[in-house]
C-alpha cells in the first residue's frame, strides 16, 4: 500500500491491484482513440476516393462544323470528355468551334441519345447517314472509358449560313422504365452558332440540282416536291399496309432507314421495341428483314395510320427514296 498525495494533502492509500487496474483503463482509452483516429482516416480516405469518382464522372461537350464549299457538304463533330481530360480546340485548322458546354454536367451509366436540330442541314443520304440524325453511345461504369465522339455527315440546304444559330445539339439520357428520352431533362443543350457568315458560290452542278427540286402533278393526282410541305398523295395511290406483298417491296428502299422511320413514328414504336427488332431480325437477316417486320408491325398496331400517304408525307423521307417508292411500287399496285 502507498498513499496518494494531491496538493499536498494525504488522501487514501491505493492498493498495488487498483493501480494497474487504472494502468490498464488509460490504456484501454490510448488503443480506443487510435482506432477512432483511424476509423476517421479511413472514412476520409472513401470520402475523397468519392470525390475524385465523382469528378470523372463530370463532362464537358465540344461541337466542330466543318464546311465543303465545293460540294455544298460539311460535317459536325460532337465530343464529349470528362473534365480531367483536357479539351483542346481541334487541330483542323478548317473546323469552326459552334458550341461547348460552360458547366460540366454528371452522365451516369446507361444508353446516351445524341440529336442534331436544324432546319438548315439534311442527312447526306448517299454516305448511308441517318436521316434523324441521331446517334446512340453506351455509357459503361468504367468512367475513364466513357468519352466519345460522334460525327454527323450533312448537306447544307442553302448556299449561305450563319451568322447566328444554326441549329440546337441534345444530349439525353434513356430513361430505363419506359424506353424514353424525354421525361428527363437533357444532359447538354446547346446552340449551334456561327460568328460570321459563309456564303458558299454556286457552281453550275448546284444549279443544275436545284433545277431538279420542283413540284411535279402527275396523273395519278399526286404531287411529288422535295419540299416536304407540298408533297401530296392521291386517294388512288393512298394504299393501306395490308399487303404482305406490298410491305415486302417496300422494305427494299426503305431498309438503310428502318430505325429513323420507327423513331418518327413514337409513340407507337419506342427504343426499346427498336432494340427487340435489332436482335430478333437485323443479326440474322439484316436491315430489309428489320424494315418489313416493322411496318407489318405497325398495321398491326395502327391500322388507320399506316398508309402511303402517311409513309410519304409525314416521315420526312429522302426525295429520292419519295420517288424511288412512288414510281416503282405504288404504281405498280395501284393499277393492279
Amino acid at each position: 500500500m502507498k498513499r496518494c498525495y494531491f496538493d499536498d494533502k494525504i488522501t487514501f492509500p491505493i492498493s498495488k491491484s487498483i493501480k494497474r487496474l487504472r494502468d490498464y483503463d488509460e490504456q484501454k482509452q490510448l488503443i480506443k482513440c487510435d482506432r477512432s483516429l483511424e476509423h476517421r482516416k479511413k472514412i476520409q480516405r472513401i470520402s475523397q476516393k468519392e470525390e475524385e469518382e465523382e469528378e470523372q464522372q463530370q463532362y464537358h461537350c465540344q461541337v466542330y462544323l466543318k464546311l465543303f464549299p465545293s460540294t455544298l457538304k460539311c460535317s459536325l463533330d460532337v465530343i464529349v470528355k470528362p473534365i480531367n481530360k483536357q479539351t483542346k480546340d481541334s487541330d483542323d485548322i478548317d473546323s469552326i468551334l459552334i458550341a461547348k458546354s460552360r458547366i460540366p454536367k454528371t452522365i451516369k451509366p446507361g444508353v446516351i441519345r445524341v440529336r442534331l436540330v436544324s432546319a438548315l442541314f439534311s442527312a447526306d443520304i448517299d454516305v448511308h447517314e441517318d436521316p434523324s440524325l441521331i446517334k446512340l453511345e453506351t455509357i459503361k461504369n468504367q468512367s475513364y472509358h466513357n468519352h466519345f465522339d460522334k460525327q454527323f455527315a450533312l448537306i447544307l440546304k442553302n448556299s449561305q449560313i450563319g451568322p447566328g444559330a444554326i441549329g440546337k445539339l441534345f444530349i439525353e439520357f434513356l430513361d430505363p422504365s419506359n424506353g424514353s428520352y424525354t421525361n428527363n431533362p437533357p444532359i447538354f443543350e446547346l446552340n449551334l452558332n456561327l460568328a460570321s457568315q459563309h456564303k458558299i458560290p454556286l457552281t453550275s452542278s448546284h444549279q443544275k440540282s436545284d433545277d431538279n427540286v420542283i413540284c411535279s402533278s402527275l396523273k395519278c393526282g399526286c404531287i411529288l416536291s422535295s419540299d416536304q410541305s407540298r408533297l401530296s398523295i392521291s386517294d388512288k395511290c393512298n394504299l393501306i399496309l395490308d399487303d404482305m406483298k406490298l410491305v415486302h417491296r417496300l422494305a427494299e428502299p426503305l431498309r438503310c432507314l428502318w430505325k429513323s422511320i420507327g423513331r418518327e413514328l413514337s409513340p407507337c414504336f419506342s427504343e426499346i421495341d427498336l432494340d427487340d427488332f435489332n436482335q430478333r431480325y437485323f443479326l440474322s437477316e439484316g436491315n430489309q428483314e428489320c424494315t418489313y417486320q416493322l411496318l407489318r408491325e405497325w398495321y398491326t398496331r395502327d391500322p388507320h395510320q399506316a398508309n402511303i400517304r402517311y409513309l410519304l408525307t409525314r416521315l420526312q423521307l429522302p426525295f429520292h427514296i419519295v420517288m424511288t417508292i412512288h414510281n416503282n411500287v405504288v404504281r405498280t399496285f395501284s393499277l393492279s
